[in-house]
């Protein structure tokens, strides 16, 4: 089984810092890249390279995620999401790297775009993504993200959202995205069993994206461990916790993981 704990948790403290603070913890860490960190160095983020690559711990991306949306209206924003998705997949290349997230971007329910459209460009990008990624041997792990009112999916689109397209793209469910959304959890990891490189784990009261530890909101983490346990080995859980919250709570996650599907 793998786990991984997202920096999130650690959230704009140094990078090199984050990962030898979880790696203590969890044996993989997902580098979440916003922050000053990554801010002051985009072309390539030669210095975060330079401090990260001598450090033995297996390690996924999780590109820049705040303001951007490749889904985005205003082809400037779209241009943005593409420059900064496709320097997150060189710093993957130059890392060593062989998970990479995408956010497919956000579509605001209550305007007047058009939907489809959004969710055109969104695949226009991971198009793209896809022939850098390909020959790299690089995954692109493709999330559920928003609430209601700026989801581009639902339930059955988004266990339906790779058909056809090439499988250098797999699906990464966050579960507290999908609880936000009403979504039956294990039903959408039993239909997708065979297309899920991650989930993202974290808890809410449906509500709002907190990013509680789980057991702390109102997921049914029963049902969900039961489906869980079908997953292939290759598929890592990552928990996504708030920012600030303390480090024995990612300790007593990794602990209720490996008793329910160890």
């Amino acid at each position: 089984m793998r786990i991984s704990a997202s920096e999130f948790i650690l959230f704009c403290n140094p990078p090199l810092e984050n990962v030898r603070r979880l790696s203590s913890i969890v044996p993989e860490v997902e580098l979440m890249m916003d922050g000053d960190a990554w801010e002051h160095d985009q072309n390539g983020w030669a210095a975060q390279v330079k401090m990260l690559k001598g450090i033995n711990v297996p390690m996924s991306a999780h590109p820049p995620a705040w303001d951007v949306n490749p889904a985005a209206p205003l082809l400037a924003l779209r241009e943005a999401a593409s420059f900064l998705n496709k320097k997150t997949l060189e710093f993957c290349v130059d890392m060593g790297i062989k998970q990479m997230v995408y956010h497919p971007g956000y579509y605001d329910r209550d305007s007047f775009f058009s939907l489809n459209r959004a969710k055109d460009h969104a695949y226009q990008l991971l198009d793209e993504l896809i022939a850098l990624a390909k020959p790299a041997g690089i995954t692109l792990a493709f999330e559920n993200i928003g609430g209601p009112a700026a989801t581009l999916f639902t339930q059955e689109e988004f266990i339906h959202a790779l058909d056809g397209i090439d499988p250098c793209a797999q699906l990464l469910l966050d579960v507290g995205h999908a609880n936000m959304n009403g979504w039956n959890i294990p039903e959408v990891i039993d239909r997708t069993a065979g297309r899920l490189c991650a989930l993202h784990l974290h808890d809410n009261d449906g509500t709002c994206d907190a990013h509680l530890p789980m057991g702390q909101g109102n997921i049914d983490w029963n049902r969900t461990f039961a489906s869980m346990r079908q997953l292939p080995d290759s598929c890592v859980f990552i928990m996504e916790y708030q920012t600030g919250t303390d480090l024995e709570k990612l300790a007593e996650g990794r602990d209720m993981l490996l008793a329910a599907l160890g």
